[in-house]
């Protein structure tokens, strides 16, 4: 893999934005922010503008390409931290643990606010790139919901997942939600208590397939190219490949030293980044578990945002050649059956229709000058036989 396409941007506990470029353990550091720890990352709306959300509250726009601090927007409604961001149509969507959204551009700000238990919070808001007006919410005994951007209402609330065998309910504190592209309607979340549901909003309230860890609790969750898959890192410092239609575990990464805080997948390659509490960034491939990548980053990384893959398609594509076959055909006599009529240009043909008309031209005058040579030769001879026939009588 050839990092130099690859850049990836890492938000830190003391607000500093990390990025790598194309030399190696070489790290680019900025701080747009007032010092608190970044809670939220998302591309802007061009690619070169990094939109950053902080545990103050606070929001920055900031451009990468130029290394410097476009925007702060400290007029948006709500308080604490900054747990969703995302960039939609001509707006930003900006939610905030206290339960209020912010629907923000140049020229308005439109607010709303999501209902919650007193005794739960909410940790985490993530928007469904398939369904624009649709974004997951959840946290500390908060079950699965999703709302409606436009109407502003819950459209699925999801159920409890009942009750364990001393008849206690099992509770449900969601940390990461994430979508499937292929599956408008498809979203799974995992939780501290180590499960892992899949929803479909169609169907039922109740998770369709259900994977349950019970060494260590989730952190995390991000989806992969793959249908249906999914990673998810843990406390134990170690990350999981989830096949949810089947709802079993495929690989296991264990690299790790700590828990994972954060993982992006890009969407067309099997390339996944990875952040974690021992302060590495690392990446690492999907087919083979080969660790690619490692970097040391100096600072206690919260958030990851990796910016996709371009591939180059070729210009010119070589056409194979068959030695073997030239050189037969090299060999071979050339057969001429003879002389072949090579086709006459447009230019040539109307030169050869002038040298016609003009032949035709001369043809026919002389022709009218033999007729009228004719005439008076026939002529000459009647006068004749008229002064013969006036002598005779």
């Amino acid at each position: 893999m050839d990092m130099n396409k690859l850049t990836v941007y890492v938000g830190t506990v003391r607000g500093f934005l990390l990025s790598t470029t194309d030399k190696p353990n070489h790290i680019n550091s900025a701080n747009p922010g007032t010092g608190s720890q970044v809670t939220a990352l998302v591309f802007g709306r061009n690619p070169s503008e990094i939109v950053i959300g902080y545990d103050n509250s606070n929001v920055t726009i900031y451009d990468s390409k130029e290394n410097k601090k476009v925007q702060d927007l400290t007029w948006l409604k709500g308080k604490g931290p900054v747990v969703g961001l995302e960039c939609i149509d001509d707006y930003l969507m900006v939610v905030k643990s206290d339960g209020v959204v912010n629907k923000w551009n140049d020229r308005k700000n439109v607010t709303f606010e999501i209902s919650f238990d007193e005794k739960g919070s909410l940790d985490t808001a993530v928007h469904n790139k398939s369904r624009e007006n649709i974004i997951g919410t959840g946290g500390e005994h908060n079950d699965f919901k999703l709302w409606d951007l436009n109407t502003q209402q819950c459209i699925f609330k999801a159920k409890s997942l009942g009750h364990d065998y001393l008849d206690l309910p099992i509770p449900t504190s969601v940390r990461g939600i994430s979508f499937f592209n292929e599956s408008p309607h498809l979203s799974a979340c995992c939780t501290k208590e180590g499960h892992v549901l899949l929803y479909d909003d169609r169907v039922q309230r109740r998770p369709v397939v259900k994977f349950l860890e019970k060494k260590a609790s989730y952190t995390c969750i991000s989806s992969t190219h793959r249908e249906r898959q999914c990673l998810v890192g843990t406390t134990r410092g170690y990350m999981q490949l989830l096949d949810m239609k089947a709802g079993k575990c495929v690989k296991t990464f264990t690299s790790f030293t700590g828990s994972v805080t954060s993982i992006a997948c890009d969407p067309v390659e099997p390339y996944v980044a990875t952040t974690s509490l021992d302060r590495y960034l690392r990446i690492h491939n999907l087919d083979n578990k080969e660790l690619i990548h490692k970097v040391y980053m100096k600072q206690s990384l919260t958030k990851l945002l990796m910016k996709p893959i371009v591939k180059e398609e070729p210009t010119d594509i070589p056409e194979k050649v068959d030695e073997e076959f030239e050189e037969i055909f090299e060999q071979m006599e050339v057969v001429t059956e003879g002389k072949t009529k090579k086709r006459k240009t447009s230019q040539k043909l109307d030169e050869d229709d002038e040298i016609i008309s003009v032949q035709q031209k001369k043809v026919h005058k002389s022709r009218s000058k033999e007729n009228k040579e004719e005439r008076t030769e026939v002529a000459k001879k009647k006068t004749k036989k008229k002064k013969i026939g006036g002598v005779d009588s």
